[in-house]
């Protein structure tokens, strides 16, 4: 049996270990990634959250209080979404951290599409020359 010490020590392990995967693989073990707790600390720019099941990374620095929480504070948190094909969601409001690199798969309104442009933060329909449609 392990201490509460050693448990504490293992999931900082973890935490730390959590941080080097990519988006993709993160969203299949999102209940290895910290809970928000109000606690006023400093949350960096791409840190990663599990919030009530759902993955989500701060978008700017900003601290965790209840004003700065994804419901309340939306703009602040990009939720990271896969289809089981690998394809990423594409989001009607696509952040700079949320920008679609040259080549990455995309899902949209039922489609899959190929991002034609690296920093795409157009929709399919907002910008039909920067995706290829591939299924």
């Amino acid at each position: 049996m392990i201490t509460r010490e050693q448990a504490r020590e293992y999931r900082a392990k973890i935490e730390t270990a959590a941080e080097s995967l990519d988006d993709e693989t993160a969203l299949t073990v999102a209940e290895l990634y910290p809970s928000l707790t109000g606690s006023g600390a400093l949350i960096k720019a791409g840190s990663r959250y599990n919030v009530g099941g759902k993955l989500l990374r701060a978008a700017v620095d900003l601290w965790d209080t209840p004003e700065n929480s994804p419901a309340r504070a939306p703009t602040l948190w990009d939720e990271l979404n896969y289809t089981p094909s690998g394809a990423r969601e594409i989001p009607e409001v696509i952040t700079a951290a949320l920008a679609f690199s040259k080549g990455e798969l995309g899902s949209y309104q039922g489609h899959t599409y190929r991002s034609l442009i690296d920093a795409n933060v157009w929709t399919p329909t907002a910008y039909p020359a920067g995706w290829e449609l591939v299924e």
